[in-house]
């Protein structure tokens, strides 16, 4: 199945058979895991919306996507999957849903998003962080796919690293930079296609060990600041990433990205709990 073919069976809740080539390590891809959660909230909104024409169901389309958190509860992998989307509340600002996603009868990942209409407010807080200054993204060769080596999905995005170290190199700090960009470019960038991009790069922190150990995500939450879709974003859309660690102990590591359009415009603020094995 092609990501397109994924999200399509996503947003008709369900069975969605997760192809190879979309893992990292054991575990399927946290950034499609979340794109086919969010697939399947926006598909039962819209079926929300027909289903009830005419008694005030038609509020259920979405608006904007404002935040979206994934608790990865364990891990899945490739093969058949079931998606199931419900509908918290329809308000007359924000509609909030929530997504889980099971394999063998168990609860591999569960997600809340938050969609809110666009309101006039008299607080305006431009960004603070500007855009890192990177080199032009075709001056940088994107990390390879290499077979057992490099997490598999690498073969779908194009990660070009200019800030920061490789994984397990015993850097000094947990900082990082670059561009992403699908390296297939979809009939319409959505938010969807966001969140694929938002996670792909590896955790921060594990920059600074020494040698191999396990880490993943435990939790995962993406702020949109600007509006995502066709009418903002082209299909081949680049984006800047800069990420921090902002504290690790015990085991657990809490970072922060931004990521930035190429003029420049701030589009979202993700941050993670990082579970760290070493």
């Amino acid at each position: 199945m092609s990501l397109k073919s994924m999200l399509e069976a996503a947003s008709r809740g369900g069975t969605v058979e997760i192809t190879d080539g979309w893992t990292q390590g054991r575990a399927i891809y946290g950034g499609l895991t979340g794109a086919l959660l969010l697939a399947s909230i926006k598909g039962r909104l819209r079926d929300a919306a027909g289903d009830g024409a005419g008694d005030g169901a038609d509020k259920a389309s979405p608006h904007p996507l404002r935040s979206f958190t994934v608790s990865f509860v364990g891990p899945a992998t490739t093969g058949a999957v079931e998606v199931h989307a419900e509908v918290l509340r329809v308000g007359k600002n924000v509609t909030q849903a929530q997504a889980t996603l099971r394999q063998d009868g168990a609860i591999v990942a569960t997600a809340l998003a938050a969609f809110g209409k666009h309101r006039e407010s008299t607080i305006v807080v431009p960004p603070r962080h500007p855009m890192p200054q990177l080199p032009e993204p075709g001056t940088i060769e994107p990390f390879p796919y290499i077979e057992k080596m490099t997490p598999e999905f690498y073969r779908f995005l194009a990660l070009r690293q200019v800030g920061g170290a490789l994984p397990f190199s015993g850097a000094e700090t947990g900082d990082l930079s670059g561009w992403a960009q699908l390296r297939e470019a979809p009939e319409e960038f959505h938010e969807e296609h966001l969140l694929v991009l938002a996670d792909a790069w590896p955790p921060a922190t594990i920059q600074m060990l020494s040698g191999f150990a396990p880490a993943s995500s435990l939790t995962w939450t993406l702020e949109l600041v600007t509006e995502i879709g066709p009418d903002t974003i082209p299909p081949e859309a680049v984006f800047a990433y800069e990420a921090t660690t902002d504290a690790s102990r015990d085991g657990y590591a809490h970072t922060h990205a931004m990521m930035w359009r190429p003029d420049g415009a701030l589009t979202a603020i993700s941050r993670q709990t990082i579970t760290v094995f070493g």
